[in-house]
């Protein structure tokens, strides 16, 4: 299956465990977005900035399951978020799965489509079955 892994940047050690996690299962990775070069301040970086938004969007699309680790703030989070909800509307994947425990941060968290789990072993568990 292709996964597609997100989170806050500050959260990169929880998004490249997931990632390694996925990948011991022998899972593809869409876009993996934590080997990339910060490009901050994406003002001063706009060719990168432009590729790596390109490429971001694409892997969410072309992702079989979306995991986003929650947090209370994070736009580029939200915009992957977005566009994974967009597409399963569209054309019924990703699956989508949420990490966390504060639903209240964005009122898309309670999308119908978005299955609350505790952590990537339980994903890996429901998708592997």
């Amino acid at each position: 299956m292709k996964f597609y892994v997100t989170g806050r940047s500050s959260n990169y050690s929880l998004v490249e465990c997931a990632v390694a996690a996925i990948k011991e299962r022998g899972h593809e990775i869409t876009f993996e977005w934590t080997s990339l070069p910060m490009v901050k301040p994406y003002s001063e970086n706009i060719d990168k900035a432009t590729a790596f938004a390109q490429q971001g969007v694409s892997g969410v699309i072309d992702a079989d399951v979306y995991i986003i680790f929650v947090h209370d703030d994070g736009n580029g989070v939200f915009t992957e978020f977005g566009a994974a909800l967009a597409a399963n509307t569209i054309q019924g994947t990703p699956t989508i799965y949420a990490i966390g425990t504060d639903k209240s941060a964005a009122m898309f968290n309670y999308h119908p489509a978005i299955k609350w789990r505790s952590d990537v072993e339980a994903i890996l568990n429901e998708v592997s079955k």
